[in-house]
């Protein structure tokens, strides 16, 4: 099959779209947790209310790295596979420009350090 420049359009929108939607997930839990260590007082002195603030800490980081990270290898692998015309274009040389690993490295440390933030004020 041969896809056609609508197709690579297509599917760069749709992991757009994941991508976005990932962010938006990782905001709301991280946000309610925020909520939940400010307003929480003596409930958080337990050790199972910690461990499973913890839990939820830990584990939807992870899943927003490795999902993000996919997504963007995802828009970066079709930016690079759209036609001629698109890749000589200022956008198609920006993305080709683009040092991917920074941006996963970068990714990884940002999520990393709000964990860390987050297990410090749980524990």
């Amino acid at each position: 099959m041969k896809m056609d420049t609508e197709d690579y359009i297509d599917l760069l929108s749709a992991r757009a779209a994941d991508a976005r939607a990932m962010i938006m997930f990782f905001a709301v839990i991280h946000t309610g947790l925020l909520v939940v260590l400010g307003f929480a007082g003596e409930g958080l002195q337990d050790s199972g209310t910690q461990l499973a603030l913890a839990a939820v800490t830990v584990l939807t980081s992870l899943w927003t790295v490795f999902f993000m990270d996919d997504c963007m290898q995802d828009l970066f692998a079709i930016a690079k596979d759209l036609p001629e015309d698109f890749q000589s274009s200022n956008v198609g040389r920006r993305f080709t420009a683009v040092p991917v690993p920074v941006f996963r490295v970068v990714n990884f440390a940002v999520i990393g350090l709000i964990v860390v933030a987050e297990l410090l004020a749980i524990y």
